[in-house]
């Protein structure tokens, strides 16, 4: 099973190659480079908790190893990969299988949670490292069009609950891997005074503001999170 977007391209051969690798590796799905970014890691990865382990960091969110090495030096974004399923192709009897569908309370960025619960479900995953899809976001896309907006905002709760939902059914372990995005969130929301106090009132947003691993070489960082900490335990700021 393949998904396309309207206004993309795809290579000559992008249709022959994910179904070869489907069949030759017999892997649940298979992911292939794009052209505005190669794979940041070859997959060829068998058994579920090694897929957990390897592809959940990079299409769930931030987690706070992520932020352990983002505040020594690191890249925050180092793990992380672009979530689009065009890109992919999927045996239609694994998504059935484990009744894989779109979350359609989600209007942006519905493809990540897609696939990380894909990577949640998977028992052999591969990837094809060329390029073989052209990714064309234009300036009325619906991405170019919505930061910023109430729409935008509003995504933000959506997306907590659908990622708890996923974490729920897969397993409360994969929370631990979009702790930081909560936090990040949380501080999206405040900086732009949208309806930030409502978000931190979530338990799980509350417990990881409470645990995030802040460090003096972020200062506005930890100062943002020690304010927010302090409304999600109820005390008046």
């Amino acid at each position: 099973m393949f998904f396309v977007d309207a206004d993309d391209t795809v290579r000559p051969d992008f249709f022959r190659r994910l179904s070869a690798a489907l069949e030759s590796s017999g892997a649940d799905f298979v992911l292939s480079s794009f052209d505005y970014a190669p794979l940041k890691r070859d997959y060829c990865l068998s058994g579920n908790e090694v897929i957990r382990a390897a592809m959940l960091p990079a299409f769930f969110g931030y987690s706070f190893d992520d932020v352990r090495r983002w505040n020594v030096g690191g890249d925050l974004h180092a793990r992380r990969e672009q979530g689009g399923v065009w890109r992919c192709a999927f045996r239609r009897d694994f998504l059935e299988r484990h009744s894989i569908r779109f979350d359609e309370s989600l209007r942006l960025y519905e493809d990540s949670p897609f696939i990380a619960e894909c990577a949640a479900r998977a028992g052999k995953v591969a990837s094809i490292p060329d390029v073989l899809y052209d990714y064309s976001p234009g300036p009325h896309g619906i991405l170019a069009t919505t930061l910023g907006t109430d729409r935008y905002f509003e995504y933000k709760f959506a997306a907590l609950e659908n990622r708890k939902a996923i974490a729920g059914r897969v397993g409360g372990g994969a929370m631990r891997y979009f702790a930081a995005s909560a936090v990040f969130s949380s501080m999206e929301l405040l900086k732009a005074r949208r309806d930030w106090r409502r978000y931190v009132a979530d338990p799980f947003v509350t417990e990881s503001l409470r645990t995030f691993p802040c460090a003096l070489r972020h200062p506005l960082t930890a100062a943002a999170v020690a304010f927010l900490r302090c409304a999600g335990a109820g005390v008046v700021v």
